[in-house]
């Protein structure tokens, strides 16, 4: 048997593992516990055609049988690394008032026990009873953040819980947060998304999400329409499946 041979024999072993984990995890498997059955089940049946390919050909023993080795093991430290293995942020997230709360004026509505300037004939003369009004009557609050959409985080195919808020800043733009002792369970590659329904299928990505646990905030594009993406989902994408979900409400 020729050295080429044999130093072909590692690469076809480790592209077999991960084509065809892609292919039983990623493409077929319909869910996330789906996808980890299949993947175990793939590298199983893998060891055992690898181990009858080495009785046959016993020079290859080694050559096939230590890359498998190496490559589950590299695969198993991943799935930990990526899957179970917490990981905590602790942001300094924006807050606000309810927006059903704050001052008829910041709302943009008309406040009709507000006092009204009076009709004049002649709206040059000299208004001294008006401007009395006008020293005496407060000053108008200084804009502040307003919490549009909130909504309780439920699990979908992993556990979840907190609190999904959308804020919009005083200052301009506006923020997705995550509190109230947010926390789902680890993922591969988890996406947040502002998606229309909770199939997450019609969505905007707002980033990977910073942690399995802890407060932490996103920025909302202006461009998205939070009337028709009303729903955040935890897509995990390796396994084209949602984590969990938040149905945003007005406050």
């Amino acid at each position: 048997m020729s050295l080429a041979t044999k130093l072909l024999a590692p690469l076809l072993v480790v592209a077999t593992l991960i084509a065809g984990l892609w292919f039983w995890s990623g493409v077929v498997a319909p869910g996330y516990w789906s996808a980890i059955a299949l993947g175990v089940a793939w590298f199983v049946a893998c060891s055992v055609l690898f181990g009858r390919i080495a009785k046959a050909r016993p020079h290859l023993r080694w050559w096939l049988r230590g890359p498998f080795l190496a490559c589950s093991l590299l695969i198993c430290v991943a799935f930990y690394w990526t899957s179970i293995r917490e990981t905590e942020v602790d942001e300094t997230i924006v807050t606000g008032m309810p927006a059903s709360q704050l001052p008829a004026a910041q709302r943009g509505a008309v406040d009709p026990l507000a006092p009204q300037p009076a009709e004049t004939a002649d709206p040059l003369a000299p208004q001294p009873a008006q401007q009395e009004q006008a020293a005496a009557a407060p000053k108008p609050a200084a804009p502040r953040n307003a919490v549009e959409l909130t909504g309780p985080v439920r699990p979908a195919s992993h556990s979840a819980s907190g609190t999904a808020r959308v804020v919009k800043l005083a200052a301009g733009g506006r923020r997705l947060t995550l509190s109230d002792g947010f926390e789902i369970d680890p993922g591969p590659t988890v996406r947040v998304y502002l998606a229309t329904d909770a199939s997450g299928k019609t969505f905007k990505d707002v980033g990977e999400l910073k942690g399995s646990k802890g407060d932490q905030q996103y920025a909302i594009p202006t461009s998205v329409d939070l009337e028709r993406y009303d729903t955040v989902v935890f897509w995990c994408v390796p396994f084209t499946v949602s984590l969990a979900t938040a149905q945003l409400r007005p406050a």
